[in-house]
């Protein structure tokens, strides 16, 4: 599974997804969702293979970084946070571009970044994607 994948479905389900990128973030704009690979979190990990080889390892995991940008109104970033945060909570059986998704967990929230140099409200979202192989 690919950060292209996970953008493929979550921009379309975006309430803006002209405001959604892949790697990037575009700190002039006050409104923006940024998705970044997350593997620095798990740099020391060994690469998950089962007993028996590749040809036995159904599944793997997919870490990215969500990073909202939402407008200098702090009660409507957070409900934005929540709002993004809720699409992952507790969802199994997704599928992103032909890829079973058997689980996702977003962590236990938002984490707030506070204010930005223009004033405008961040928060960080680490999703984990447990994906069929």
């Amino acid at each position: 599974m690919t950060l292209k994948q996970l953008y493929g479905w979550l921009a379309p389900r975006f309430d803006r997804p002209d405001c959604v990128r892949l790697g990037s973030v575009d700190g002039s704009k006050p409104f923006f969702l940024g998705i970044f690979d997350d593997r620095e979190e798990t740099a020391g990990a060994r690469a998950r293979i089962c007993l028996g080889g590749a040809e036995c390892t159904h599944w793997d995991v997919l870490t990215a970084r969500l990073l909202l940008r939402w407008g200098q109104n702090q009660p409507e970033a957070e409900a934005q946070a929540q709002k993004l945060w809720a699409m992952f909570y507790g969802q199994t059986g997704l599928t992103m571009d032909g890829t079973l998704v058997f689980w996702a967990d977003p962590g236990p929230g938002p984490v707030p970044l506070g204010k930005g140099g223009d004033g405008v409200f961040e928060y960080l979202i680490r999703v984990q994607l447990y994906y069929g192989r």
